[in-house]
């Protein structure tokens, strides 16, 4: 095991620290989808609005990169670098925009509670120092910019499902939508304003994904501090 820094951050060069910690994300994001699932099915609730959530969707492209790189590391591709970036920016993003967006707006308390941390507090931090500060990183090149085909597609679906089919999500603790999230919906927000926040969002998204690569490029070994 080797503690190495880069650009004055410590960072832990272990193969076998990067497998159990991504070990952990995917079976603890397994057992949280497979709760949340069964509590949707038990109290009526709709299976596609659960996941046509983007934090939900979002958990899934971590929970599935996780555990890829739990058994192996090195692992590379096109198609696995686009999911590992979608993991992380939209897990990001998850956590970002519940934080300043939607803490409050719906009060939830035992399983639930512990759910809402899982996929909104746990995840987001555990699968972001993990890429932070274990090493060997995940490569992500150009194709990882496949991500966004993702982000874009289920914005699309989205707003298409909330026109086409008009489906019920709850979005706080008195009202509903036909999406998701309240900043999604046009009746009440307006199209202008659906479309800034959207745009704000993808900015975010995009600078995210440029920081990443980023991280991505930093020298695999750079000046040793401490052996153990």
């Amino acid at each position: 095991m080797r503690l190495e820094s880069c650009d004055d951050v410590p960072v832990l060069n272990d193969p076998v620290a990067v497998r159990l910690w991504h070990a952990a994300i995917a079976v603890v994001l397994a057992g949280a989808l497979i709760v949340q699932v069964l509590l949707t099915v038990d109290r009526g609730y709709s299976v596609v609005n659960l996941f046509s959530y983007f934090t939900i969707q979002s958990n899934i492209l971590v929970m599935i990169s996780a555990a890829l790189v739990a058994v192996d590391p090195l692992r590379d591709g096109a198609v696995f670098q686009a999911v590992r970036m979608g993991g992380l920016v939209g897990i990001t993003v998850t956590g970002v925009v519940y934080q300043v967006l939607l803490v409050g707006d719906i009060h939830v308390d035992g399983i639930d509670l512990v759910l809402d941390n899982v996929f909104h507090r746990f995840i987001p931090i555990a699968a972001v120092l993990g890429y932070l500060l274990l090493r060997p990183r995940s490569p992500l090149g150009p194709k990882s910019w496949w991500f966004l085909a993702w982000s874009f597609g289920w914005l699309a679906y989205t707003l298409i499902r909330a026109e086409v089919f008009d489906p019920t999500f709850k979005v706080t603790d008195t009202d509903t939508a036909p999406v998701p999230y309240g900043f999604l919906d046009v009746e009440t927000e307006g199209v202008a304003m659906v479309i800034v926040t959207s745009a704000a969002i993808t900015a975010v998204a995009v600078m995210l994904a440029v920081f990443y690569r980023w991280v991505a490029s930093r020298p695999r070994r750079s000046a040793m501090t401490s052996n153990t």
